[in-house]
């Protein structure tokens, strides 16, 4: 429902365009909130899915990312659980930064969209720190 929190032990995946995954490698800058988004950092809840294997889920990732998103052969996915973004960002901030990720669905759109709220435009060391528990990529097509 949304504005219910996604839970510590689920996972999350964020689209990340080719200029922040250069050559196939996903950089911070892909985590990182810019001044004109209006709520948090967009990502796409997957046990929502409920698929039966993480190679449905990124099969469905795709599928919702092709129809809203430009997605060129060059952009990645980044899987990340929410506990591990939750856990560094709050032990390794100066003011103990608690994140949360909130489900969000779009209106008949994709009800898996969900945002990670409490960050800052362009902060840095959160975003550096988020790629420091990157658990996988797959390519976005």
């Amino acid at each position: 429902m949304k504005g219910d929190a996604v839970p510590d032990s689920d996972n999350i995946a964020r689209f990340c365009k080719p200029s922040t995954a250069l050559n196939g490698i996903i950089e911070a800058t892909a985590f990182m909130l810019r001044e004109r988004d209006k709520g948090g950092l967009s990502v796409n809840w997957l046990e929502f899915l409920k698929c039966s294997d993480r190679d449905h889920e990124i099969k469905e990732v795709q599928r919702i990312y092709s129809e809203t998103l430009s997605v060129s052969k060059n952009a990645r996915i980044a899987i990340l659980n929410v506990g591990e973004i939750r856990d560094i960002v709050r032990s390794e901030t100066h003011d103990d930064r608690n994140i949360e990720v909130l489900h969000d669905p779009v209106s008949g759109g994709d009800q898996s969209h969900s945002e990670i709220h409490n960050l800052k435009p362009d902060n840095e060391e959160i975003a550096e720190l988020i790629l420091e528990v990157l658990r996988e990529t797959h390519p976005a097509r």
